[in-house]
């Protein structure tokens, strides 16, 4: 459900571009693995929203009052944690983060899924109850 919202709702996939001490400037790509995302970086002892964002971002800016409604409702049931990508690129990278908004859903057993891109709040909370399911 989330995949196909991606482009109709967006997402930034691009850093702004930045200048290094010898005023070259910098690449923001990532590789793509296949490796598993790394879960244990983040555990979670009961279901886990994990907001991959950065400040510049426009639709980060959008999605964060949602998140923040959602996890007014959901207190106590569900976690909500909030990663800015430009303080923590390796923990981005770790998880394959190439476009922001990103969004994962974890349980204690693993991912459940993911979303790219500004979602609205009913398919938000379609996939928090999806995963509260589990």
């Amino acid at each position: 459900m989330c995949g196909l919202l991606v482009m109709a709702l967006g997402s930034c996939n691009k850093k702004p571009s930045r200048k290094t001490a010898n005023n070259q400037p910098t690449t923001n790509e990532q590789t793509v693995t296949q490796a598993p995302i790394p879960q244990d970086l983040i555990p979670v002892n009961f279901p886990t929203v994990v907001d991959f964002y950065a400040t510049w971002c426009g639709p980060c800016k959008q999605l964060a009052p949602i998140l923040e409604k959602l996890e007014q409702k959901y207190q106590g049931r569900v976690s909500f944690i909030r990663i800015d990508v430009d303080e923590e690129p390796g923990l981005a990278q770790a998880f394959q983060v190439e476009s922001i908004p990103t969004l994962f859903f974890i349980t204690p057993a693993g991912v459940v899924d993911a979303c790219i891109g500004l979602q609205s709040e009913g398919d938000l909370e379609a996939q928090i109850q999806a995963m509260l399911a589990r």
